[in-house]
């Protein structure tokens, strides 16, 4: 997804009132707002299907899954963005209607734009968040996907690359497997 720094610093009730005015959707990031502009098909393509595996592989577990639209809070007013996917951990009253505030799963889908700030800007604040236990990141242009799992220790992260359609990923936090033919399914191979 593209973005663009639409002003240098805004209050949260700046933000916020801009938010649900708007049919745009915009990141917040300790004051700066950053506008979320339209994607690939195959940016979309992947979405899809990284979604419709989680839907449905998660449905009878304690998960909800949601896609691209919903704002997860990283810290109180500070940090608000729209992972492309993210699994959240129901957790008894913790489903509102606009925000995101325990999730286990983030994946973002890479394009040129963003790249560099989903690699390095939104994971550095993504790992302030307690309940984070797994961020992937998905490559549009070639088959690459890099998932970042959070130790026992619950600091430190290791990284696992994997390149080949035939691979799988698991995530043993969730009980969950998925294949990269499924991510890249009408995409590749």
């Amino acid at each position: 997804m593209e973005n663009t720094v639409v002003k240098k610093h805004y209050s949260f009730e700046e933000y916020w009132q801009m938010e649900l005015q708007s049919e745009q959707r915009y990141e917040f990031i300790d004051g700066q707002i950053i506008a979320m502009l339209g994607v690939t098909k195959k940016h979309n393509l992947i979405c899809g299907n990284v979604y419709a595996f989680f839907q449905y592989a998660l449905d009878e577990k304690l998960y909800n899954v949601f896609i691209e639209a919903v704002k997860l809070q990283i810290t109180s007013e500070k940090d608000y963005t729209y992972p492309d996917i993210c699994v959240e951990a129901r957790n008894g009253d913790t489903l509102t209607d606009l925000v995101i505030v325990n999730p286990v799963l983030v994946v973002e889908v890479l394009s040129a734009g963003t790249k560099l700030y989903d690699k390095v800007d939104k994971f550095l604040r993504y790992k302030q968040i307690p309940s984070l236990r797994y961020y992937v990141l998905i490559d549009t242009d070639k088959v690459f996907v890099d998932v970042y799992k959070k130790q026992p220790d619950g600091q430190l992260w290791e990284d696992e690359i994997f390149t080949q359609l035939d691979e799988i990923i698991a995530f043993p936090d969730l009980q969950l497997e998925i294949g990269l033919k499924t991510i890249y399914k009408r995409v590749f191979g």
